[in-house]
């Protein structure tokens, strides 16, 4: 049989083409203009699809990416479907080209389809069904000779390699090696940042006699989809709810980060003193980030419902945050809106204060962040009296369906974290 390195092997004259050096700094130009626009291993693998077929004629092209035990070959629509569908994702140590030079690092050329089948005996079936006759299998190797994967090229021909090609075939499997390496790394990073922003956001405690719900939508420019906002809900001993929504200053995963640690500080200080009201809570964890030396920026909205009863009231205070939105049964809405403290991490010894509010039977309470009501050419008190008519259109639809209302109709234009926390009436 006839299978050899594409590193070690003597290239022939190809039967179909001449690539030339002008063509090859084409393609790899070609090549590389595609590759900047991609984010993810299928991205790149269709980008090569495209430019392999047409700039080397090739009949099929693949990349194949280790991930952890499996070898993940996305389907790109050149083959039949159920044989793309198999390849999707096999053990590593499945005895196929694509899986022997991505455990071995050493490539792989056949340029007669007998040498492809006498090798690989278990998939002569699919190699004849594909009608696939000769090809190349490169290592996908980045710094250090690190390997990631295989790039697959394959023709219905049995044609051997020109020195032009297989010089522009090796600098292919580099270029994707990099594309690939760092859509790698981005998924990694945008799969922590979801797992980060998943902890951070609380399960909601069951009430006696109130409904609460909520929606969190972050904005990022790198689609990390996480975000400084959050929100938080605390049942009382004495049987009262503590409601905290903020704000901190980023769209990342350190604005994540940051918020974590502040969501932490005020559980921490809210379970100490349960009692307390809520600017005495904001002013000890304003106070606790400032000896700390953590300079975190934030604003905070913290809200304390009285227990079930008569006369039950609502106290709250404002850290530089919009004001909740309180909406009765009858449709009339509150805005609890007072002169606002300011944020956390400005002035830590600057007093705070509490504001107080008589609480309807049956009434709706809605906090929310800015990204709720912001706009590009419209400011944020703007953006509540918007917000308001829209509490009181739909102040009987049930407190699910209220919120999925609130965040398509507000958050379809928005460039912000956007967290909305409602609680209901229901007793």
């Amino acid at each position: 049989m006839e299978a050899s390195s594409a590193g070690t092997t003597t290239p022939t004259t190809t039967p179909t083409t001449s690539t030339t050096t002008g063509r090859r700094d084409a393609t790899l130009l070609g090549l590389a203009t595609a590759l900047a626009a991609t984010d993810t291993v299928e991205d790149v693998a269709l980008a090569v699809r495209d430019l392999v077929r047409r700039d080397l004629d090739a009949s099929y092209t693949s990349v194949s990416m280790i991930d952890g035990p499996w070898l993940t070959t996305p389907a790109l629509g050149q083959l039949d479907d159920d044989t793309e569908q198999r390849w999707l994702r096999l053990p590593l140590d499945v005895d196929s080209p694509a899986h022997r030079v991505a455990r071995t690092g050493r490539p792989l050329v056949f340029h007669r389809q007998r040498d492809l089948l006498e090798t690989f005996p278990g998939a002569a079936d699919t190699y004849r069904r594909a009608g696939l006759r000769s090809g190349v299998v490169l290592p996908l190797l980045v710094a250090g000779g690190f390997r990631i994967g295989a790039l697959t090229i394959a023709w219905d021909v049995e044609r051997t390699l020109g020195e032009e090609e297989a010089v522009l075939v090796a600098a292919v499997a580099d270029a994707i090696a990099q594309a690939a390496r760092r859509a790698q790394l981005y998924r990694e990073r945008r799969d922590v940042a979801h797992t980060l922003q998943a902890a951070m956001l609380p399960e909601l405690p069951a009430l006696p006699g109130l409904q609460l719900a909520s929606r969190y939508l972050p904005w990022s420019p790198t689609d990390e989809q996480v975000g400084g906002d959050w929100y938080d809900a605390m049942a009382l001993p004495d049987g009262g709810v503590l409601l905290l929504i903020g704000d901190v200053a980023g769209h990342d995963i350190e604005a994540a980060a940051r918020m974590g640690r502040v969501r932490s500080m005020f559980r921490a200080l809210a379970v100490d003193r349960p009692e307390e009201h809520p600017a005495a809570l904001v002013r000890r964890l304003d106070h606790v980030l400032d000896v700390l030396g953590d300079a975190t920026l934030a604003t905070l909205a913290v809200v304390r419902l009285d227990p079930p009863g008569h006369p039950r009231v609502v106290r709250w205070t404002l850290a530089g945050h919009p004001p909740p939105l309180l909406v009765d049964a009858r449709g009339g809405s509150t805005a609890l809106a007072a002169e606002p403290d300011l944020p956390l991490g400005v002035a830590p010894e600057r007093a705070r204060h509490d504001h107080v509010h008589d609480w309807p039977a049956g009434g709706t309470l809605v906090l929310y962040t800015d990204g709720l009501v912001e706009r590009r050419g419209r400011d944020v008190g703007q953006g509540v009296l918007v917000l308001r008519a829209s509490l009181e259109r739909s102040r009987a639809a049930p407190l699910e369906t209220l919120l999925d209302e609130l965040v398509t109709e507000h958050v379809a234009n928005s460039e912000d974290d956007c967290a909305v926390l409602a609680v209901r009436d229901v007793g």
